[in-house]
């Protein structure tokens, strides 16, 4: 089995590699770190499936995925990002992709993941396929809703615990955890923890246990 994953971030194609080792030992993974790279090898050999990164050198937003699909239809290709909103989903889903892979996920619902799609399925994270349940009762967010896993991450950072601290309650490791804080920033408008803990307040997010 052959994948491509087309990642320009070496800590993510690390820690998929290490992934892929554990959980798919008979796979090959190959990494390129644009989409110009990504488009050659895919042109040289086949893949079972390619994992591109919806923001990356050469492409445009779903532009390189798109270019990606009609010049090979064949190749089943799934979208990783470390930002999304439902609305990204959507459009990857609606574009041919057959799945959408927040960097969020936790290792074992990746590895899940991937299996499904290499299987002839489609994965699709609920919690941004479905924004509208993924927060309480509070006012969507200008960026989007936060979802559940966003939440959990966002009452802790008004509370002051670092994000290594964070990590550990959640078990979550502390580049997973930069990734929530940096969605939730952009989903709040805000610039930095201060201004994430007054919106906050605004929203519901009260300092109570989450």
């Amino acid at each position: 089995m052959r994948l491509l994953l087309a990642d320009d971030h070496p800590l993510f194609a690390d820690a998929l590699r290490t992934l892929v080792a554990r959980e798919f030992p008979a796979a090959e993974l190959q990494v390129a770190g644009d989409i110009a790279a990504a488009q050659e090898a895919l042109a040289r050999a086949p893949f079972d499936l390619a994992i591109l990164d919806l923001h990356m050198p050469g492409s445009s937003g779903f532009d390189g995925l798109e270019r990606t699909l009609q010049r090979f239809p064949g190749t089943p290709v799934v979208v990783i990002s470390g930002l999304a909103r439902g609305a990204d989903v959507a459009r990857a889903i609606e574009l041919g992709a057959r799945g959408f892979l927040p960097k969020t996920l936790p290792a074992e619902v990746l590895a899940a993941a991937l299996r499904l799609v290499l299987s002839g399925g489609t994965y699709v994270p609920a919690d941004y396929a479905q924004p509208s349940l993924a927060s309480p009762a509070a006012a969507e967010p200008p960026g989007g809703a936060l979802t559940p896993r966003e939440v959990d991450v966002l009452r802790r950072l008004v509370t002051g615990k670092s994000n290594k601290e964070i990590g550990r309650e959640l078990g979550l490791q502390e580049i997973t955890v930069k990734l929530h804080v940096r969605n939730i920033f952009r989903k709040l408008d805000v610039r930095n923890r201060v201004e994430a803990t007054n919106a906050a307040a605004r929203l519901g997010y009260g300092r109570g246990s989450p």
